[in-house]
């Protein structure tokens, strides 16, 4: 049903010129997307952790978890793209006060691709967005490694949205039929993993390279130690970053990780 909800929200906005369509992001995935739709110009707010420059003249004012619809009026917005934890009452009231909305899919392993696709269709760039889109539907020619993503204290899993742009990368999440969990080195240790990779929080993006430093926190645990992967220090670290979010950034993302296959 909200699937449903979504396309129609998407084939009832109006028709504008992509040129002059006037958006706000309270996703920074879906700031991404636009982005590499090369609709940056478009893009009149934004939340804080938004992938924009400095110099960028969006207003980074959207915060799904603190709204403001007397602010968000004085920007004007064409269109309104909300993320899929939004709190559906914050989307009525924009539409309450006249305000389109594109709400994106509820996380999965293959929302990314739909996100995109929906939002090109809101933009009127179709043709772009089923470009990106395709990128994650690619099938993986390689037999799949199990590597482990830990990211602010929660793991992935394969029904996480890092789901499919891992299998792109002939990688897949050794937690299945979860999204996210805690934490939980006995469940590490059950997953047996090929390899670990750690994501931390910042705004750059960086390399996936080798972490001696969580390697070394790593051997310090009991049963992790003994893990094939931490004896043969598969274990890495990146940063967030734009490529890490739900969006067209994850085809950065993906193949970064492919990087680690043959390693």
């Amino acid at each position: 049903m909200l699937r449903l909800c979504c396309l129609i929200l998407a084939t009832t906005l109006n028709v504008w010129s992509a040129e002059k369509i006037r958006v706000v992001s309270f996703s920074p995935g879906a700031t991404q997307t636009l982005i590499d739709l090369g609709l940056s110009d478009n893009i009149v707010a934004a939340t804080p952790w938004c992938p924009l420059p400095t110099s960028h003249s969006a207003s980074r004012s959207c915060d799904i978890f603190n709204p403001d619809i007397e602010e968000l009026l004085k920007i004007k917005p064409d269109l309104c793209i909300l993320p899929r934890l939004a709190n559906p009452l914050w989307a009525n009231r924009c539409q309450a006060v006249g305000l389109k909305v594109l709400i994106l899919n509820p996380e999965s392993a293959h929302a990314v691709p739909s996100d995109i696709r929906l939002i090109g269709q809101a933009v009127q760039k179709t043709a772009e967005a089923e470009n990106l889109a395709s990128y994650f539907e690619r099938q993986p020619r390689l037999l799949q490694k199990k590597i482990l993503i830990i990211w602010d204290g929660m793991m992935a899993g394969r029904d996480s949205y890092l789901g499919d742009p891992l299998a792109r990368a002939a990688h897949a999440s050794p937690l299945n039929q979860v999204t996210w969990q805690k934490l939980d080195w006995e469940i590490v240790v059950q997953s047996n993993p090929d390899s670990i990779l750690r994501i931390e929080s910042r705004s750059q993006n960086t390399p996936i390279i080798q972490s001696e430093k969580y390697l070394e926190e790593l051997r310090k645990i009991p049963a992790v130690k003994d893990l094939n992967c931490v004896k043969s220090g598969q274990v890495y670290e990146t940063s967030s970053g734009s490529d890490w979010l739900p969006g067209s950034g994850l085809i950065h993302a993906s193949e970064k990780v492919f990087g680690l296959y043959h390693k």
